[in-house]
């Protein structure tokens, strides 16, 4: 197996990061929101929609389709 580029490493990492970011959001939120925290769980929902929006500002956070 050849050695990948750490570049493509580090870009690799940084996806997995703002994955799971995004998904904790939207737990967070949900949770919040049940929890009749209406300012936590409206605060975590926008900060889960502009996550949403990261790729289109830094295309590098794409998912690229695998081979």
């Amino acid at each position: 197996m050849p050695a990948a580029d750490p570049n493509e490493r580090k870009l690799a990492l940084i996806r997995f990061a703002v994955r799971a970011v995004r998904v904790s959001a939207s737990t967070i939120a949900v949770v919040a929101l049940l929890r009749q925290e209406w300012v936590a769980g409206a605060a975590f929902a926008v900060a889960w929609l502009l996550i949403l929006g990261a790729p289109r500002l830094f295309p590098a956070l794409q998912e690229r389709e695998r081979p």
